[in-house]
């Protein structure tokens, strides 16, 4: 039996931030917003200075899920910092200005810093305890050229940086939604299966990104046709993860070329530059579970599709998406 849009609808308004709850995290955010208007504005220093933030991420993209125990609210905030040339080459001196100035705007909080060995910070993050909601903090440096283009460090330390686009890569997430209104339904669910398969990276380890998922899924959006009806797209996700020929996925409008060689079992590039690899820090076993995941997602919703029964149905979708999966309509 085949699942319509209106069904996999109701799934997928269990599954992502409801509306009713919605309002406790935007007021936090416009708080923070509010304090970082202020504090650029009145800001008077010389040299280093915040001059520019954008908020980014599946928050702004439309593609946020419900808060679990497991997987709290998270949103990104991009803070550009300006004003010495070094910065971009000496991340530790970039970090550092960024946690002092966090902590002069919230002097009473504690800014979480992931640190190696070395001391040098691997990510920053602030979290509100009353609701949960953890902001991502992301440094980069803006360069003179190409237009609205940036120097990024590597998240998770490695000392590395690379060079894209925060702006460029939310119009490109923008022209998806507005291409095709199931986009974000079909990401959601992906991502919903990713965190249920324990997919999803943590800290340090190996995974599945979000940031991946919606590349694969634009990626076959432009390649092969718009999808709009949800249970083809999840089903093509899944049919395209488990091909053992797995190409590169590279895109027209971004700058630069997809390098010669690369070391990971995959490629995934950022749609605003083709030299950056979305997918660096998956690894060959947890592709190779990825794989074996979709394989069996790809099969038991091949299964349901033939099932006569909407019980039978459901119960193939419940061993794909857990327990909780559910399409009847939420009173």
């Amino acid at each position: 039996m085949r699942l319509t849009n209106t069904q996999l609808q109701n799934f997928i308004g269990r599954i992502k931030l409801k509306q009713e709850d919605m309002p406790k995290y935007r007021d936090q955010i416009n708080n923070l917003r509010s304090k970082l208007e202020t504090k650029i504005k009145e800001d008077k220093r010389t040299g280093m200075k915040v001059t520019k933030f954008i908020l980014a991420g599946s928050w702004k993209k439309g593609t946020i899920l419900k808060p679990t125990g497991e997987h709290p609210i998270d949103v990104d905030l991009v803070l550009y910092v300006e004003g010495d040339e070094s910065l971009k080459d000496d991340l530790k001196k970039l970090h550092d200005f960024v946690v002092q100035y966090l902590e002069e705007i919230y002097p009473t909080k504690d800014i979480k810093r992931d640190v190696d060995a070395e001391g040098n910070t691997k990510s920053i993050k602030i979290k509100f305890t009353g609701t949960g909601l953890e902001l991502d903090i992301v440094p980069v440096v803006p360069m003179t050229t190409p237009k609205e283009y940036v120097w990024q460090p590597q998240r998770g330390g490695g000392g590395k940086r690379y060079v894209t686009s925060v702006t460029k890569q939310l119009e490109f997430s923008q022209e998806r939604k507005v291409k095709n209104a199931s986009y974000t339904s079909i990401v959601r669910a992906i991502k919903w299966w990713k965190n249920y398969k324990e997919l999803k990276p943590i800290d340090d380890e190996s995974g599945l990104s979000s940031f991946v998922i919606e590349l694969i899924v634009s990626h076959l959006e432009i390649e092969e046709k718009v999808e709009s009806e949800i249970e083809a797209g999840i089903i093509r996700f899944f049919r395209f993860v488990s091909d053992p020929n797995f190409p590169v996925l590279k895109f027209k409008n971004a700058i630069n070329s997809v390098p010669a060689s690369f070391d990971t079992p995959i490629y995934a590039a950022d749609p605003t530059n083709n030299e950056n690899n979305a997918a660096k820090k998956l690894d060959k076993t947890v592709w190779k579970e990825v794989i074996s995941e979709a394989k069996d997602a790809f099969d038991s919703l091949f299964i349901a599709q033939a099932k006569p029964g909407e019980g039978e149905t459901i119960e193939e979708w419940k061993h794909v998406f857990g327990p909780t999966f559910n399409i009847s309509n939420e009173q």
